[in-house]
Order: C-alpha cells, then sequence, then structure tokens
C-alpha cells in the first residue's frame, strides 16, 4: 500500500497505483472465483458484442474483439475492481451515426475510421486522466444520459426494422425517413422473415422472465438460428429470403492500423470527443454505482486514464470504443469478483469460446439478431426514471425531451444541445441561489435559524440566508432581494446573512455586499454575516473589503450574534415592540442602557401602601422589570424613615427576586413629589395607594389620588387597601374614546404576563343610537386581544356607566380593572365622574390610561 501510494505520486507511474493496490490480494481462492466470474461474464458478452457490433456499422466479430484486449487493459489500470469495459449500446449507436455519413457501414473504410476515432477517444480519455480532469464527466447530467439513451435506444431500433420484416432499406437513413420508408413498403412485409424476428424476440421476453440465470440473448439467438434453419431447409433460402450473419473468424483480434492521414484525424475529430465524454461518463457513473455496494473508493482521474490506455491499445487490436458496461460489470460483481483479475478471465474464456462457435455463426439469422436488439433498445428505456422527472421537475423535463428528441434528429447535436441546456438551467439556478427571510431559534452558541414563514420578526432587523455563491450571475438577484427589504418595512435598517452555504465569492459579489453595506450605514443600520465560510472571509479581507463591511462584521457559529445586534437598535423602537424575538428583549434594559419599562410604587410606609406594593411587585415580577420605589420625607425628618419604608418594600421583593430601585425626595406636597418623581424617572405606570375621604366635602376618589391623577404624566394604578392580588379578571371600561386605545394596550401587556382573562365592556344608555356600531367596535377590540393571545370576551350593558360596571365587576368576579382617561385641562378627573366612582368604592383596583405627553402602555413611551 505504501508503494502505491509512493508511485502515485511520482509523475506518470501513477498510473500503476491500482495494479499494486489489488494484486497484494491475490491468492488461491482469488482465483479460483474470479475465474468463475470470467466465465460468467464471457457468456454474456458473446451475444451482447455481436449485437453491439451490428448496430455500429461493423462487422460482428468487432464486437467480440472490442471486449477482449479492451478490457483487460482498462481492468488493469483502471480504479475500480468491477467495471467491465467493452462494447456499449450507447456508444455503438454514437460511433455509427458519427460515421455512416463518411462511409459505407461495414466497409473497409468505415473500419479504419472506426479505428482512428476509437484511437483519438483513448487520446482524449488519456489526456483527460492525466491533467486530472475527471470532474468534467459531472457536467453531463444524468437526465441528458437518461435522454440520450432513451433517444438511442429508439434509433436502435428504428435501424433494425428492415432486417426484422425483411424489407429494403437503405442504411444510415434518419429515423423520420426509415419511419417513412417503412409506411410506403409495409406490403412487402416478408411473413416468414417477420416470423422469425417475432419468434426469436418473445423467446427472448420469456427467457428473461422465466430462466433469469441463463444469458436470455443465447436462448432467442438459439431458438431463432433453429427456427430460420428449419424454414431454410425445408423451403430453401431463395424462396424464405432469410439471410444470416454468417461465419465468424476464429482466434485472436488480427493486429490493427488506424489511418492517421490528416484528413482522417480531422474527419472523426470531433465525433472522437464526443463519444469520449459519453464514454467517461458511462464508465465513471457505473464504477460509482458498484462502489456504493462493494464499499471501494474511485478516483474519478484514474478511470479515466485506465479507459484511454484501453481505447489507445483496444485500436490497434480491432477493437472499437469501448467503455463501462452496466450489465457486465453488474454481473461481474454479483459473481463474486474479487479483483480485476475477472475481467482478464472472461476475455481469456471469450477467446476460447469464439473458437468453438465462430462457424455457427453462419446459422445466426439477421431477424433474430434484430428481435434481440429490439429487446436491447427497450431495455435500455428508463421508464421509470423518466416518470419520476416528468412529475417531480419540469426543467429536467425539458432537457430530457430536448435530449431525446435531438438524438433522433442527430446523435452529436443531440447530446450537446442536452449539456448545453443542463448548463443553462444550473446557471439560471445558480443566478437565483435561495435567500430566504429567517429568525433565529435557540440560546447563544446554539443559534440556528428558521423560516420565518408565520413567525414574528423583529422590527428592526431583517435576518436573511444565503443558499448558494455570490457571484457575478447573481448579484442583480441577491441586490434586489436586499433591496426589497427597505420597501417591506423601512425600519428594517439592520440585515444579518445567514451564510454557511455561501461556497464562493467573486469580485462582482464582494462589491455588492461593500456597497450594500455603505447604504445601510448610511441609513442608519448595519450589514452582519453569521458563520461566513474562512474562504470566503479570507476572500473579503485580500479584497480589502472590510473596510466597507467592518471587520466587526462576522460573527463565527458559537458567538452570539443577537446580542450584539440588540445593542445597536432603536431604543424607542423596542420599547413599543410586542415581538421580542431575541432573549435580550426580554431583559429589563433596552438598547443603549436604558430601562425598557419604568415602573414606579409611591409608599409612605403605612397601612394604605401595603395593598399597592404586593400589587406592584406582582406586576414587576410578572413583567420583569425592575421596581422603582419612591417615597417622600419632609426636610426636617430623620434618614431613617425614608430608609425604613423602602427596606419594607425590598424585603418583600426580595422573596419573589424582584429588583428595586431607590427614589427619595424631600418636601412638603407628597402629591406634587410623586408626580415630579414620575416625570423625572420617565415612569410608564405609576402605583398609588388611596386614603379614603375624611368628610363628605373631600372627593370620593381622595385629594391626594385626585391631583397625582391629574398631574403625574404616566398611567396610575390606584389599589385600595383591601385589594388582592391580580388572579381572576380584568375589566375594561371601553367607550370608543382615543384613551381606550391605551386601555386595551395597557390590559393586553397585564394579561399576557398575568395569563389573566379579560371582558372588555361597553355601556350604553337605553335607546342609545348607532348600537349596532359600537357592538361592532367591542368586537374589534375583542378579536385584537385574542389575536395577541389573550382570552378575552365582550360584554354590553345598559344603564350608567359608574352603576353598570360596578355591576359587571360583581357578576364576573373581577379583580381588577382598567379605564380611559384624557389627560389634562378640560379633562381632569372630575367629581362623581365614572372613575372617581369605582375608585371610591374601594374595592378594586383601577387602572387609569392616560392621554397626553405620555400616551403608552407598559413598555411603551412617546413624548409629545
Amino acid at each position: 500500500m505504501q508503494t502505491a501510494r509512493k508511485l502515485s505520486q511520482s509523475g506518470w507511474l501513477k498510473i500503476l497505483t491500482p495494479f499494486l493496490l489489488w494484486w497484494p490480494l491475490v491468492n488461491r481462492g482469488t482465483l479460483k472465483v474470479d475465474a468463475m466470474a470470467g466465465l460468467t461474464g464471457a457468456m454474456i458478452v458473446l451475444p451482447q458484442g455481436v449485437a453491439f457490433a451490428t448496430i455500429a456499422g461493423l462487422p460482428p466479430q468487432y464486437g467480440l474483439y472490442a471486449a477482449m484486449m479492451p478490457a483487460v487493459i482498462a481492468a488493469i489500470f483502471g480504479s475500480s475492481w468491477h467495471l467491465v469495459s467493452g462494447p456499449t449500446t450507447a456508444i455503438s449507436i454514437a460511433l455509427f451515426a458519427a460515421l455512416q455519413p463518411l462511409a459505407e457501414p461495414g466497409s473497409a473504410e468505415f473500419i479504419r475510421l472506426a479505428l482512428t476515432l476509437t484511437f483519438l477517444v483513448g487520446l482524449y480519455q488519456l489526456i483527460l486522466g492525466l491533467a486530472r480532469m475527471g470532474t468534467l464527466v459531472n457536467f453531463i447530467s444524468h437526465t441528458v444520459v437518461i435522454g440520450f439513451t432513451a433517444g438511442a435506444a429508439i434509433l436502435i431500433a428504428a435501424s433494425q426494422i428492415k432486417n426484422f420484416f425483411g424489407l429494403d432499406i437503405a442504411r444510415g437513413l434518419p429515423f423520420y425517413e426509415i419511419l417513412h420508408q417503412f409506411g410506403l413498403q409495409i406490403d412487402r412485409i416478408n411473413p416468414l422473415v417477420a416470423a422469425v424476428g417475432a419468434i426469436t424476440l418473445a423467446t427472448g421476453m420469456l427467457a428473461k422472465k422465466f430462466i433469469p440465470k441463463v444469458p436470455y440473448m443465447i436462448v432467442a439467438m438459439v431458438v431463432g438460428s433453429l427456427l430460420a434453419l428449419l424454414l431454410n431447409t425445408l423451403l430453401g433460402a431463395d424462396a424464405t429470403g432469410i439471410k444470416t450473419v454468417g461465419a465468424l473468424p476464429a482466434g485472436f483480434p488480427p493486429f490493427s492500423l488506424p489511418d492517421f492521414s490528416p484528413a482522417a484525424l480531422a474527419q472523426v475529430a470531433m465525433p472522437a470527443l464526443v463519444i469520449t465524454m459519453l464514454a467517461l461518463t458511462e464508465a465513471v457513473s457505473i464504477s460509482r454505482a458498484i462502489a456504493t455496494r462493494s464499499e471501494q473508493r474511485i478516483d474519478g482521474n484514474q478511470e479515466f486514464v485506465g479507459q484511454g490506455l484501453s481505447n489507445l491499445v483496444g485500436s490497434f487490436f480491432s477493437a472499437y470504443a469501448s467503455s463501462g458496461s452496466f450489465n457486465r460489470s453488474g454481473v461481474n460483481y454479483e459473481a463474486g469478483a474479487r479483483t480485476p483479475l475477472a475481467t482478464v478471465f472472461a476475455s481469456a474464456f471469450l477467446v476460447l469460446i469464439l473458437l468453438l462457435v465462430a462457424p455457427l455463426a453462419a446459422y445466426l439469422p439477421n431477424a433474430a439478431m434484430a428481435g434481440i436488439l429490439f429487446l436491447v433498445a427497450w431495455g435500455l428505456i428508463d421508464f421509470h426514471h423518466i416518470k419520476s422527472i416528468w412529475q417531480t421537475s419540469k426543467p429536467e423535463a425539458a432537457i430530457l425531451w430536448v435530449t431525446l428528441l435531438g438524438t433522433l434528429i442527430n446523435l452529436e447535436d443531440g447530446i450537446f444541445l442536452g449539456v448545453l441546456l443542463s448548463l443553462i438551467m444550473y446557471l439560471y439556478r445558480t443566478s437565483r441561489p435561495e435567500f430566504v427571510p429567517v429568525v433565529p431559534v435557540g440560546e447563544a452558541g446554539r443559534l440556528y435559524f428558521e423560516e420565518a414563514k408565520g413567525q414574528p420578526e423583529c422590527p428592526q432587523v431583517r435576518f436573511m440566508r444565503l443558499h448558494g455563491s455570490l457571484y457575478f450571475g447573481a448579484v442583480d438577484h441577491v441586490q434586489r432581494a436586499l433591496q426589497q427589504i427597505d420597501e417591506d418595512n423601512p425600519q428594517q435598517k439592520t440585515v444579518v446573512v445567514a451564510a454557511p452555504a455561501m461556497n464562493f465569492i467573486d469580485v462582482a459579489g464582494a462589491e455588492m455586499l461593500a456597497q450594500e453595506a455603505r447604504r445601510r450605514r448610511r441609513l442608519g443600520g448595519g450589514l452582519y454575516f453569521w458563520r461566513l465560510r474562512d474562504s470566503v472571509h479570507g476572500f473579503l479581507r485580500h479584497g480589502e473589503y472590510l473596510k466597507d463591511i467592518g471587520e466587526g462584521g462576522f460573527f463565527p457559529v458559537k458567538s452570539n450574534i443577537t446580542a450584539a445586534i440588540y445593542n445597536t437598535l432603536d431604543p424607542d423602537i423596542c420599547r413599543t415592540c410586542k415581538t421580542r424575538i431575541f432573549a435580550e428583549c426580554h431583559s429589563d434594559v433596552l438598547p443603549g442602557g436604558v430601562r425598557r419599562l419604568r415602573l414606579m410604587l409611591a409608599t409612605d410606609g403605612g397601612d394604605y401602601s401595603r395593598a399597592p406594593r404586593d400589587l406592584a411587585l406582582q406586576v414587576a415580577r410578572s413583567m420583569g422589570v425592575t421596581l422603582d420605589v419612591m417615597t417622600m420625607t419632609r426636610p426636617d425628618a430623620a434618614p431613617a424613615q425614608a430608609e425604613q419604608r423602602l427596606e419594607d418594600v425590598h424585603r418583600e421583593a426580595l422573596k419573589l427576586g424582584v429588583l428595586c430601585e431607590n427614589i427619595v425626595l424631600q418636601g412638603g406636597d407628597a402629591a406634587k413629589a410623586v408626580a415630579d418623581a414620575a416625570e423625572q424617572a420617565n415612569t410608564q405606570l405609576l402605583v398609588i395607594g388611596r386614603t379614603p375621604p375624611k368628610g363628605k366635602a373631600e372627593r370620593m376618589v381622595g385629594t391626594h389620588a385626585a391631583r397625582i391623577i391629574d398631574e403625574a404624566p404616566c398611567n396610575i394604578l390606584v389599589v385600595p387597601k383591601e385589594a388582592g392580588s391580580l388572579q381572576r379578571r380584568i375589566l375594561v371600561g371601553f367607550d370608543a374614546n382615543p384613551s381606550t386605545d391605551i386601555a386595551l394596550e395597557l390590559t393586553a401587556s397585564l394579561a399576557k404576563a398575568t395569563g389573566v382573562p379579560v371582558t372588555v365592556c361597553m355601556v350604553l344608555k337605553e335607546g342609545a343610537p348607532a348600537t349596532k356600531v359600537m357592538a361592532e367596535l367591542v368586537e374589534d377590540a375583542v378579536a385584537t386581544l385574542r389575536l395577541e393571545g389573550v382570552d378575552a370576551e365582550a360584554r354590553i350593558v345598559m344603564g350608567t356607566p359608574a352603576e353598570a360596571l360596578r355591576r359587571v365587576a360583581e357578576e364576573i368576579d373581577a379583580d381588577f380593572i382598567v379605564l380611559g382617561k384624557r389627560h389634562g385641562g378640560l379633562y381632569r378627573l372630575l367629581p362623581n365622574s365614572p372613575t372617581d366612582q369605582l375608585i371610591g368604592a374601594n374595592r378594586w383596583p383601577v387602572l387609569i390610561a392616560k392621554m397626553g405627553r405620555t400616551n403608552s402602555p407598559i413598555g411603551k413611551q412617546v413624548r409629545a
């Protein structure tokens, strides 16, 4: 093995590597198994060789010659231990199509051109193999091969119509002309010749089905020959019109010399190139197919070398172009062959068999050969894959039919047209790489992306997955997709490209990315890449494109890209965002270090502050935010007074895992101090207690609470002394005013955080106009809540607002009420208003959603 590896690295001696790899495996047991496999292969190739030579327009013995020396050379110098080379259907029909316009099939000139073409095919193959260009066969797609093979099968069948029916049709006519001539001469069909062909055909079909272990071609040949012999004996050969192949020359392949004249070389140079690619495609694909079963590693370049040497040598031993045979290779593997010696034995046995049976070919009728070739042609058409291609891919189906029809018109042009169309389709697909929106899933270090269809996306960042190379042909498609992001959502100024599947980038692609990075930076965003391949990153670095994209724009697989991107976002948009797809979105800090929600509790440490404290802590815990704890002391009060009040809240907060920040103000006006603290802290929700009124003249809500409600620029939650936690149901008063929208948003935030259901209630006066319209508005509000995942219902009741809401709250056992209120000016909280009355009832916490400088719910702040 080590010797083989050294030789594989030492110039032209690498062609000996395969031989050195399998030769040490040879022993007595291996020789016995390989000899039996070789005998089986020789029995199969005998009828096939005769049939394929007939297809190629050569005397029958040339098909057998092609299975002798070329098979031995290809086996020794090829990389596959089971591939058997020799004449094949596709190569035979391609050779006939290439040479029949140049010389009369079967003539000496035709044979010389065939040998010259074979020499050039071997030379081309050897050059490609030594130049390590084995990947070229990958450009002939499987679909093209199927289409070409099906077209060649039809041409084979068409070429044998005259022999099958005993008609006088000139050789080498186009496919359509053969059908035309058959139609004109259909009344001249020789029934005896047709009977021999039909019985041979039927015998082959039956033998293939009922005795699959016996070569069906041999059985069919024997039956057809016996029938023809019987008819010729009884009626005479002149009367029956049954012609035979004629006796084959027995012995070794005679030495031959290709025609190396410039004229001959020029005539076959291009056809040889076509046959070269076709032969290599057959050989490599067959060797790989068998290698998947034998678990052997195949070297495509070495296979090129083996095939090239086999055709070069074969052209001097009367062999025409050969390639790997799927049938014989499959039988070779199934027969237990262990080394390429099985193919060597097969060639030796073929010589011995030819010595014995060559004279018997004089009894083989042409009609029987035609019947056998009909069977061969039928077997070449891969109906299963043709149906599969038609059902799964219309572009592939178009390639298949173009190749098939092109082959029927002109064989060489057909395969070239198929390859060209395949490349065009490939270039079209690669010019439109998959570039789709995705969303991040998982945690830092285990991040992956899923398609964004039906999933919430970040309103500021568009994640895109690029699956394909970014070269000049794909630049326009990708650039249009990036620009389309701006039209779909102008706020998505930042784009993250997940690019683990970007295998290649060229200058045009790099220039486009640099331009896009500059453009997005001007918009206030950026262009970033996740899991970009090192080769692509290296290209961008060497081309100095990182100056525009930025050194920090690339994130490896285990990096926390969402945290890095999050810190670049607009905090004002993040504050209002409801999707929150990043883990960082659920933290208490907005981009730039700004607190997400400013929730404040105003406390004086008294009995009426305990219920507000407990409810504020519940909301803070449910929302996952920090609680600002505010208290006011008089200038002459001892510091311990404020510390005691705050310590009481911190102690309870510690039990629930809530963080608190202290705000201590000094002054003499508690209501003003609370309102000022809320404004300075940008508070969105202020939680206060309520001291009951001290006399009939004082408002039901309480003087201090009323002032805070009017003066604080935020939403206010007034909590009575006996209030419990939020756990049963939220009641929302709905009156279709602008403040009601804020109330609904507040309700949605609280309901989603706590899991509490919601009832939206509208109170109407008896006989109020537009009742139907108002009912629709209520239903729309409920539908919006449900879309956000809130369990909501609607209620419409008649009566006065305060009394009706109080009645509904009792019926549904609500423990929380949300009301809307305009802020300031003429819209101050009026005595005996519904809000004043419900707060004064001293039974439910009442959340007042306000319009004004802060018209935002929890997690949202917009300053006017």
